[in-house]
């Protein structure tokens, strides 16, 4: 069963609650929402780096073809019990692309051991968040950013094992 994503608050309503927040008003705490952010900051300046690419979507098909995420992925469907159910949920989804010229179109995953297509959905939850339509108010938005969030973090977080240790030897 595909569920599709439609916004509950107006895109004003989005952009004030974002600017208050950088201002320290109606901050209840760091959230999930600030958390995937931060990930994707560091997911994105990593690929980057690798990649040599400037645009994101270069730098994604970089990353899909080029790094050891997709062995990752496969480990992780095999040895991870939640993060396999966490796929699942998320496949469940069909994320629409909320960018007014693309009206219809959307992402989702038919396969959970297929990273492109799971970093696919997750970069469209990344867009539609940093583009100003998810909000933290919505609980099928939270709970879009919360599956990304843990999903790109287990896939992720070898690489940042890979990187300490590595600046760990270079400090000796």
């Amino acid at each position: 069963m595909m569920m599709k994503m439609y916004p509950s608050v107006t895109h004003e309503e989005l952009i004030i609650d974002w600017f208050k927040r950088s201002q320290g008003q109606r901050v209840r705490k760091f959230t999930v929402f600030d958390q995937f952010i931060s990930l994707w900051f560091a997911f994105n300046s990593w690929g980057t780096y690798l990649s040599k690419k400037d645009r994101d979507t270069d730098m994604l098909r970089w990353v899909k073809e080029n790094t050891k995420l997709s062995q990752i992925l496969e480990q992780l469907t095999k040895k991870n019990s939640e993060f396999v159910a966490r796929l699942q949920r998320l496949s469940q989804y069909k994320v629409l692309d909320m960018r007014p010229e693309h009206q219809g179109q959307s992402k989702s995953i038919n396969d959970i051991h297929n990273l492109g297509q799971v970093l696919d959905v997750i970069y469209q939850i990344r867009c539609n968040l940093f583009h100003g339509r998810k909000s933290m108010i919505d609980s099928h938005d939270r709970e879009l950013v919360e599956l990304a969030f843990h999903i790109l973090s287990k896939i992720f977080e070898p690489m940042i094992n890979k990187l300490q240790a590595s600046r760990a030897r270079e400090k000796m």
